[in-house]
């Protein structure tokens, strides 16, 4: 497990380290009540991850993030006749799955998923000749009937990032998009915040990744300033520092700083 202390440090050097310190179900532009109850039920085996202890995000390649919610009674529809025709495809360009969550709370206006699942790509490069294989744009018709919802997102990792996959974890997925005037105030809030999550409530700031333009016909990306992961020792954990007294003393700075923040939280998919 990598040091939090020494992440939390690594997070202060950048505009979009220093965002991931700790998001707030509470945070500006995002309704405070956009729960989407009990984790989704929905598990498709094809892209859940396989029972390890730790994925690795790594420098140089492209990370794709999938918001998606299945249709009742089509996990059948893509576990047995997408997913076995399409992963070859798949794995011929290089890709692979790394990390699902599935979403307790979903705390955005417009993206409210079952799931989160992170990709691997050698390139962008590489996932754009994925989308414009003829065998794939086939088959992507049984995938889009099946889903209910889906936006994508696309990133990179500046130095290869281990993020430990643990069941009795509270994850938070965020994006993050500063304000121009005040996005600078972001820095004061996380100098604040930061020790308390680290010291107090061992947060594990993950992941931390910005954005990388892929073009794909016909689909409309989801693209904040940074995105990342942190994960909280229990959801316990999350609502206690969100609800106290030294969050609230400090909030305001990440609340001006803001345009506009996403999150998503829940439990990390393991394959049995």
């Amino acid at each position: 497990m990598k040091n939090n202390v020494i992440i939390a440090a690594l997070m202060l050097t950048t505009l979009s380290m220093s965002a991931a310190s700790c998001s707030s179900n509470n945070a500006n532009n995002v309704p405070k009540n956009t729960s989407t109850g009990t984790m989704a039920k929905t598990e498709v085996d094809n892209i859940t991850t396989l029972a390890a202890a730790e994925v690795i995000f790594q420098k140089g390649k492209l990370i794709e993030v999938a918001f998606l919610s299945v249709k009742g009674g089509k996990e059948k529809q893509l576990n047995e006749e997408y997913f076995p025709k399409v992963m070859p495809i798949v794995t011929e360009y290089g890709g692979k799955p790394l990390l699902t969550i599935g979403v307790q709370h979903a705390w955005s206006e417009e993206i409210k998923p079952q799931m989160v699942v992170f990709f691997e790509w050698p390139s962008a490069a590489k996932k754009e000749a994925f989308e414009k294989d003829k065998r794939f744009k086939e088959v992507k018709k049984i995938r889009d009937d099946a889903l209910s919802f889906l936006k994508l997102s696309f990133f990179e990792v500046e130095q290869d990032l281990p993020v430990q996959l643990d069941k009795s974890k509270f994850y938070e997925v965020y994006g993050m998009s500063m304000d121009k005037e005040n996005g600078h105030l972001m820095q004061k809030y996380f100098e604040k915040a930061g020790p308390i999550c680290v010291n107090d409530y061992s947060v594990d700031f993950a992941l931390s990744m910005k954005p990388v333009p892929v073009s794909i016909s016909g689909s409309e990306h989801y693209v904040p300033q940074t995105f990342g992961l942190a994960i909280w020792p229990s959801a316990d954990a999350n609502a206690k520092y969100f609800g106290s007294k030294e969050y609230a003393e400090i909030k305001h700075f990440k609340e001006d700083a803001l345009e506009r923040m996403d999150a998503w939280q829940g439990s990390v998919i393991l394959k049995q």
